[in-house]
């Protein structure tokens, strides 16, 4: 068996790095907060806003991993420092070995490909690390970066659920794709090349 490659800092990708969460990263939690659309597709519909001692609370129970059996929040940053935005792994059933993950990113860092990095990270950690073999994600028909996001990764379109989320006064279909440790593998490999 061959020793795996360690050359490079396991938590850091070309563009950034993955840190735990911090409790001062509620302030940018805050601001999250009032980008409605993006709030709507990642919880998949509009959720109550909170108030800032909510958010300390949140960042209090998850900071330093705490709680990781629950959620892994990495807070994603630029290797200047700058705060990009926040990458959770979560939802992991550890005996079926399958988990998803969900992306918060600032409205300036969008589209530059930081959430796809930190994914990919993640990922490895996930499936090298932690011995999961399947990454799911679930996102609204219309999403179409999480869309985008799915294919740059590898992932395949598995299923769609009808009519499943109401938001902004009408029902969308939930799209659900997949990812085995496999074809991950077969991508790095490719990507390696």
């Amino acid at each position: 068996m061959q020793a795996p490659e360690m050359t490079a800092p396991f938590w850091r990708g070309e563009r950034i790095r993955l840190r735990a969460l911090a409790k001062a990263d509620a302030a940018h939690w805050l601001v999250f907060d009032d980008d409605s659309e993006a709030i709507r597709t990642l919880n998949l519909g509009i959720s109550l806003p909170r108030s800032p001692s909510q958010a300390e609370e949140w960042a209090e129970r998850f900071a330093d991993f705490k709680n990781a059996d629950e959620a892994m929040i990495f807070t994603i940053e630029t290797h200047a420092g700058d705060y990009v935005g926040s990458l959770n792994l979560g939802g992991v059933d550890r005996r079926n070995g399958t988990f998803g993950t969900g992306t918060r990113l600032s409205a300036e860092h969008r589209g530059k490909g930081y959430a796809l990095e930190a994914k990919r990270i993640v990922l490895r950690y996930a499936f090298n690390e932690m011995r999961l073999q399947k990454y799911n994600i679930r996102c609204l028909e219309t999403n179409a970066a999480v869309i985008r996001h799915a294919a740059l990764l590898g992932c395949r379109e598995e299923g769609r659920i009808r009519r499943n989320v109401f938001t902004a006064g009408r029902f969308y279909d939930e799209l659900l794709f997949g990812l085995t440790r496999e074809e991950w593998e077969a991508d790095e490999a490719r990507r390696a090349r």
